[in-house]
């Protein structure tokens, strides 16, 4: 019985440690939805970065904000890693999304 309590524990602060963490929102840029991919997905044409750090058009993870229904011509404000993929449109790993008025 000690030994299967020892183990569970164990696994809790195992999983607590490597996959119970969030990501945390490093840089921030806002932007124009451009094309929407489907309702979780759009290209969106960057208007305000920080330090310049992506620029043009960028494919967003809408699906981190369930609650909003987004649309062409949205203006957004991303939150992500601080990462930018370096493919053809740029990407993020989005960690936040919200309209801006």
């Amino acid at each position: 019985m000690k030994k299967t309590i020892s183990l569970f524990i164990a696994l809790l602060i195992f999983y607590s440690l490597f996959f119970g963490g969030k990501s945390e929102v490093k840089a921030t840029f806002v932007g124009v939805i451009e094309e929407m991919i489907n309702d979780r997905k759009a290209v969106v044409y960057v208007t305000e970065s920080e330090n310049n750090a992506v620029y043009g058009i960028v494919y967003v993870n809408l699906a981190k904000n369930p609650d909003e229904t987004f649309k062409v011509g949205d203006k957004v404000k991303v939150g992500y890693d601080g990462t930018v993929q370096g493919t053809a449109p740029m990407a993020v790993t989005t960690l936040t999304v919200e309209l801006v008025e």
